[in-house]
């Protein structure tokens, strides 16, 4: 039974508390303590918990009804979705955010910490618990920076209800984590795969590092339509000629080289996209070549990709068919050249028996 006189008076603590039973008593206590606000940073594992264990239930909701604001951020999964729109009901705002790693509780003046591994669906045996004024403060600062950082979590749950990718903008300094995310978009393409060059080294870079053929190994037996555009030398020609000889779904098209184009874009299914910067074009490793790297998934971004894409394109067939008419009207000329000079030689002949 706990008296204000209790609450009023407790001493400044940090302990850690072990076996089933005394952590639910000491998360009860917690909820039954707090003044005006409680906030939960959970991982995706944790919504059950708070859905599911009727009393932590009964604590929360008595506490709502005390006029205590709870918040909670989480990781709104395909798995959890259904305890997250249980969840909705029982605070007063839930929020998402990627990757949760650990879990923590905070009110106005105590803190809780369960041990991160635990069984699942199980709340955790050991718990760190904590009243310190300073300490409680900075698991405020840090709850406050991560709930600035979440998005709503009704969002988010139709978006995996409809089944649409979240828009995401993302700047990758790691070059051997570009590399494998580009890696990792190619196999995970459904439709299509475009591609463009920053130079003839990049395209060759690539298809000596191997890439060429997870192209080909996804281009194949899931009919998807690949394009490439790449400025053209001798040996990348060569190379072209080779992929494309292996996929009809590839085809790898010239673009005039330039030293203002200095990024490889990569698009997948006009839904993703990875701009990588070219840092230095000497190199053959592509992660030496490489510099910064920007992942999106915002359709804006990602169209504007999209429509750079097709211009090049344009500017290529216009190129080509340039080229075509420039070759007909050589053939012309030559033609043309041909018959005067046959007919000149026939008024030569025409002369020579005049005389």
């Amino acid at each position: 039974m706990h008296t204000r006189s209790q609450k009023l008076l407790a001493p400044e603590i940090t302990k850690i508390i072990q076996g089933d039973k005394k952590v639910l008593e000491v998360a009860s206590s917690f909820i039954f303590n707090a003044n005006t606000r409680i906030d939960a940073c959970v991982d995706q594992t944790r919504p059950v918990l708070g859905t599911n264990t009727s009393r932590i239930k009964a604590l929360i909701m008595n506490s709502r009804n005390r006029g205590i604001r709870l918040r909670c951020i989480t990781e709104v999964t395909t798995s959890n979705l259904h305890y997250c729109k249980q969840l909705l009901d029982i605070v007063d705002e839930l929020r998402h955010l990627d990757n949760i790693v650990g879990t923590f509780y905070v009110s106005d003046k105590e803190c809780l910490v369960p041990e991160s591994i635990h069984k699942k669906g199980k709340p955790a045996s050991r718990i760190i618990y904590w009243n310190v004024n300073e300490t409680v403060k900075h698991q405020q600062y840090v709850f406050e920076t991560l709930w600035n950082k979440a998005i709503s979590a009704q969002q988010k749950i139709n978006q995996i209800e409809k089944g649409e990718l979240p828009e995401v903008i993302e700047i990758v300094h790691d070059t051997n984590e570009a590399q494998q995310l580009a890696l990792k978009l190619v196999s995970a393409a459904e439709k299509e795969i475009l591609v463009i060059f920053s130079s003839s080294n990049a395209f060759i870079r690539q298809i000596n590092a191997g890439s060429d053929k997870l192209v080909i190994k996804v281009a194949n037996p899931r009919n998807l339509n690949v394009v490439i555009l790449t400025p053209m030398n001798e040996e990348v020609k060569k190379m072209a000629k080779d992929l494309e000889r292996q996929s009809t779904n590839i085809q790898v098209r010239a673009i005039e080289p330039s030293s203002r184009f200095n990024i490889t874009v990569l698009i997948v299914d006009k839904k993703i996209s990875l701009a990588i910067e070219l840092k230095d074009d000497s190199k053959s490793i592509p992660q030496e070549a490489i510099g910064t790297s920007i992942y999106s998934s915002s359709k804006s971004t990602v169209l504007s990709y999209v429509s750079m894409f097709e211009s090049f394109m344009k500017l290529t067939e216009l190129y080509e068919e340039s080229q075509s008419k420039l070759s007909d009207t050589t053939d012309e000329l030559e033609t043309m050249k041909k018959y005067v000079k046959e007919v000149l030689e026939e008024m030569d002949k025409f002369k020579k028996l005049r005389v």
